[in-house]
């Protein structure tokens, strides 16, 4: 029996809520009268979406970014999406959230559409929702979260809006021994959205062993970043086959987080 499940079922929420599936294996959509297929696409009402079909359309969208001096903002969804429909609920229609995109180019991409696959090659995009920030000279610089409350995204989302460097840079430099990095740097890392990396800053070694390696690095005076990286590399594992290495000793932090109340909203994911 594998002596990790007591501690890790209460945190596998921290596992992705945004790989809601493969695209190239989509489920059958719901009828056209249900509740999630009228949430199905952002309302235009407040964010002015450019609505993203192929690389015309994105092309010129990274343009109008540079003219602006803005960066964009990616978001690639589908209709049958659980978790899509739940992130127009809960935080494109939010007031604050609306505000915040007049900052951005704010793209939309229905990966149902035909000519949206090759712009999911593009970007390296498979699950759904996933969230892509990207510099006004086209750099990647991170890509966010679905499963953290909508405050908390906004925080992560200004944040990411205003790295000076990309998520990649920065976790080379984790890599080497994190001398230097500063608390908004591991920040970035620790709500950078792995579970929709595809292999991009993980390479072939894998989430898991990148993720521990990370949180054993974390100053511990960056305490969020490093209960966060801590979590995500205990879910990670845990979704490999067998036992997790050193679960036992994760016991106490993790039931302290399930204790307070403020800490798991904070690092909860639904």
């Amino acid at each position: 029996m594998n002596r990790s499940a007591p501690i890790l079922c209460a945190v596998l929420a921290v596992a992705a809520l945004a790989a809601c599936s493969k695209r190239d294996a989509p489920p059958a959509a719901p009828p056209a009268s249900s509740a999630s297929t009228a949430q199905a696409a952002p309302a235009d009402a407040g964010i002015a979406w450019v609505r993203a079909a192929g690389d015309a359309e994105v092309d010129a969208a990274f343009a109008r970014a540079r003219s602006e001096g803005k960066p964009v903002f990616v978001y690639w969804g589908a209709k049958w999406c659980p978790p899509c429909n739940q992130l127009q609920a809960t935080l494109f229609n939010r007031q604050d959230f609306i505000e915040r995109s007049r900052a951005f180019v704010p793209v939309y991409v229905d990966g149902d559409k035909p000519g949206a696959q090759k712009l999911g090659t593009r970007f390296a995009v498979r699950g759904y929702p996933t969230m892509v920030v990207f510099d006004l000279g086209g750099q990647e610089l991170t890509r966010l979260p679905g499963e953290v409350d909508a405050q908390q995204y906004n925080e992560v989302l200004t944040l990411s809006m205003s790295a000076q460097r990309s998520a990649k840079a920065v976790l080379a430099q984790a890599r080497a021994g994190g001398q230097g990095l500063v608390e908004a740097d591991w920040r970035l890392l620790a709500y950078y959205s792995w579970e929709t990396d595809q292999q991009q800053l993980a390479g072939a070694g894998g989430v898991a062993a990148l993720l521990k390696q990370l949180a054993q690095a974390c100053p511990a005076a960056h305490a969020d970043s490093a209960m966060r990286l801590r979590l995500k590399a205990l879910a990670a594992a845990d979704s490999q086959a067998g036992p997790v290495a050193g679960a036992a000793a994760q016991r106490a932090p993790v039931l302290a987080v399930l204790a307070d109340a403020a800490q798991s909203r904070r690092h909860r994911t639904c």
